[in-house]
């Protein structure tokens, strides 16, 4: 899915949508003001902006989808911009964590390619935007923004100041295209989730935002669908077993306190007639424990 993706946000017509509708300093913008602002390519090994993290251990990160965003202007706006996508919203870590270690990857990088020296005043902002493509259920339609802000004292009210307007992530819940009146989320949901193929999707997208789609891109939006299809089967029966497997914990701490209870048996002597694992033994002890103190 990686490589459709990254096939689908280097296209400039649906690049120039995306950040016209989640890009503070756009919004608003003619969308082929937008286009101008925006480099087509991306910053891939392009010299001078490093697209590869790496560390001590020869581990590296490889960020595909990086741009390069100047906004002209009586002062011209610097913005640096990483777009990712995620298809199970619980990949076994948290995914704000991820999207700060590439944003912070990407500030640390700028120095010797956007600045020298100590000339931190030309530090460009820094954008990570995640798309969580099969979020659940609670979350659809719904966008987290993590700016980084300044907070005044107890004295002094809130601010947005501009002297700390430099980093920001945002998570973007997508949901379907028919469940949201809002218009940014109907163009991200057609973008990315949409249920056409061929032509009709290519003459929608036309229609609808004004994207031109090319073979290749179609074909890629096509093969996304495709690869998020059996990833959202995988993530639903993920959720079946998480909820089946909850139940079985919950239903093993109420035999144990019967057991302990109603026989004088110890909590070690419970859990052995129960023969659970190490990991559900310790959620187990957990609960009959709550379940002891409140009796």
């Amino acid at each position: 899915m990686d490589a459709d993706f990254k096939r689908i946000v280097h296209n400039t017509d649906i690049l120039s949508n995306v950040i016209g509708a989640l890009v503070s300093e756009l919004r608003g913008k003619d969308i082929e003001f937008i286009k101008e602002c925006v480099s087509p390519e991306g910053l891939t090994r392009r010299s001078g902006l490093e697209t590869e993290m790496h560390n001590d251990s020869g581990e590296y990160v490889v960020m595909d989808n990086l741009f390069s965003i100047a906004i002209p202007g009586e002062k011209e706006i610097g913005i640096m911009l990483n777009i990712e996508a995620q298809g199970n919203p619980e990949p076994g870590y948290p995914i704000l964590n991820r999207a700060l270690f590439y944003a912070s990857g990407i500030v640390f990088n700028q120095k010797s390619a956007a600045f020298r020296e100590s000339h931190y005043e030309k530090l460009r902002k820094t954008y990570s935007i995640w798309f969580i493509l099969q979020p659940r259920p609670d979350d659809e339609n719904t966008i987290f923004r993590y700016p980084l802000v300044k907070v005044p004292g107890l004295k002094k009210k809130r601010s947005y100041s501009e002297e700390s307007d430099l980093l920001e992530i945002i998570i973007v819940n997508l949901g379907g295209p028919v469940n949201s009146s809002n218009r940014t989320f109907r163009l991200l949901n057609d973008i990315f989730l949409s249920k056409m193929n061929g032509g009709r999707y290519r003459n929608h997208l036309k229609k609808s935002y004004n994207i031109q789609l090319d073979d290749n891109t179609l074909e890629s939006l096509e093969r996304m669908m495709m690869s998020l299809g059996e990833e959202i089967v995988s993530y639903q029966r993920q959720l079946g077993y998480n909820d089946a497997h909850a139940e079985f914990v919950e239903n093993t701490a109420t035999t144990i306190v019967k057991i302990m209870t109603k026989y004088g048996a110890s909590l070690p002597d419970a859990l052995e007639i129960c023969n659970l694992s190490d990991d559900d033994k310790e959620t187990v002890m957990k609960i009959v424990n709550k379940n002891l103190d409140r009796m």
